[in-house]
């Protein structure tokens, strides 16, 4: 019995050390490291599209695609391994660049403002709304330019209303 405890801890310290010699020979390849920089350049020129455009429609488009991103960045890292080794191995940290929500964010406003001086309010309501349910936090940027364009918005209904 004592040989085969000795046996199973012989083949999984070799199984680990095959694990970490191969992980630390294996590098990322400058295809692999092109890939990944051409999907974040994609995603960076999205974000500047929209801050730069004065296209209702556009920015729109934009911000979809960067919602869509920023909901698919977080999902969790998988490694295969042996369930031996699965509750020895925590999921690392992602090592992305920029905030991708605040990109959304930043790109959700921008087209609320455009479709407030274009007078669609309902869009710009809309957006404004949804900027501030996503990032709830009191004292965010974001929520805090989102109520005041929504506050812009409402003295714009009162004064159309006074006028009449």
């Amino acid at each position: 019995m004592r040989c085969d405890v000795l046996r199973e801890g012989l083949v999984v310290g070799l199984l680990g050390a095959a694990v970490l010699t191969s992980g630390c020979t294996t590098g990322s390849t400058p295809q692999l490291t092109e890939l990944k920089n051409s999907g974040f350049m994609s995603l960076w020129n999205t974000y500047a599209d929209c801050k730069s455009t004065s296209d209702l429609a556009q920015a729109t488009l934009d911000l979809k695609q960067l919602r869509t991103t920023s909901q698919t960045a977080n999902e969790g890292f998988i490694l295969p391994l042996p369930t031996q080794f699965e509750r020895l191995v925590a999921n690392p940290t992602n090592r992305v660049a920029v905030d991708i929500k605040a990109m959304a964010a930043a790109c959700a406003l921008h087209t609320g403002e455009l479709a407030l001086n274009q007078g669609q309010t309902d869009i710009a309501r809309d957006l404004l709304v949804s900027v501030i349910k996503l990032h709830k936090e009191e004292g965010s940027y974001y929520v805090l330019k989102a109520k005041t364009l929504l506050a812009k918005l409402a003295s714009g209904v009162n004064v159309s209303f006074n006028i009449r």
